[in-house]
């Protein structure tokens, strides 16, 4: 089921838009990670969700992180800081004790076609999307920021996986 901030012409603000990706994890009853003070990080990861039109199936997650990498202006050190969190090398540590290391090329192998969609889509943003956005940008309508910055996002068709991989989230 898509969810609002699937649709490309979003009308929600971005601050709504996550709000959405928040209320849409409590109905999977996940877990939603918390920034420590001072920190945006992983609300600024969640907000990629949002502006890339993303949920947060395995496959949407690996889209996503071609999102980030090719379509994003980062600075790396920030991003390690992502990886380094107990929370994600909990949910890691979980992911692989669940399904395995085969996951790992198994998604690969899946999302490889919506990666390729996702680059092609990075080679046409007009500005690339400042993945440590500004604070005014949570007031702005999510459609504005996108033509902003030249995102289409994938449609449901294009983020449609025949052979979902399911896991039970929780860790």
């Amino acid at each position: 089921m898509p969810l609002i901030y699937q649709e490309q012409h979003c009308h929600l603000t971005l601050r709504e838009g996550v709000e959405a990706y928040h209320a849409y994890l409590r109905s999977l009853n996940r877990k939603i990670m918390v920034d420590a003070p001072g920190s945006r990080l992983l609300f600024e990861h969640d907000a990629t969700h949002v502006i890339f039109g993303l949920n947060t199936t395995l496959e949407q997650e690996a889209a996503l992180d071609t999102w980030v990498f090719l379509g994003c202006r980062f600075k790396w050190s920030y991003i390690r800081e992502y990886g380094r969190l107990p929370e994600l090398k909990a949910l890691y540590a979980a992911l692989v004790k669940e399904c395995g290391w085969v996951l790992f090329p198994r998604i690969y192998w899946q999302t490889l076609g919506m990666k390729w969609r996702v680059l092609r889509r990075t080679r046409r943003m007009t500005e690339k999307w400042p993945f440590q956005f500004p604070e005014a940008y949570l007031d702005d309508p999510i459609a504005d920021l996108r033509a902003r910055h030249g995102i289409e996002i994938l449609s449901e068709q294009e983020r449609y996986v025949e052979h979902p991989i399911v896991w039970s989230g929780e860790y």
